[in-house]
């Protein structure tokens, strides 16, 4: 047989490329920052036996209220200490809460 010549019945070996996976589950998303301000913080809030309770914990962050108030029921909310007088979240705080409080997964954060 020649040095040129191929045999024609014996098929050539092709080498897949490697791909690239791109992962399937969403980046974490960023730690919460601390409140610029610093006469402000939260607390949790719940309903029980028809009575408004709050944690009186000062919570620098609303995802730390909200794992404080998740133990106490489907009735908690959060709200905001600011110069000692007690206030409505806004709406991108409370979108803040909302998206922790009807996320998929709850893992405990400690």
């Amino acid at each position: 047989m020649p040095a040129y010549a191929r045999r024609i019945n014996k098929p050539v070996k092709r080498v897949a490329k490697p791909k690239l996976h791109k992962p399937r589950t969403a980046p974490p998303p960023p730690p919460p920052s601390p409140p610029t301000n610093p006469n402000l913080h939260f607390e949790a809030g719940w309903t029980d036996s028809w009575s408004h309770r709050r944690c009186m914990h000062k919570h620098q962050t609303l995802i730390e209220a909200a794992q404080c108030a998740m133990p106490t029921g489907p009735g908690w909310y959060i709200f905001a200490v600011e110069n000692g007088e007690g206030r409505e979240l806004n709406e991108k705080e409370d979108g803040i809460v909302n998206d922790y409080r009807f996320r998929k997964s709850h893992v405990p954060r400690r």
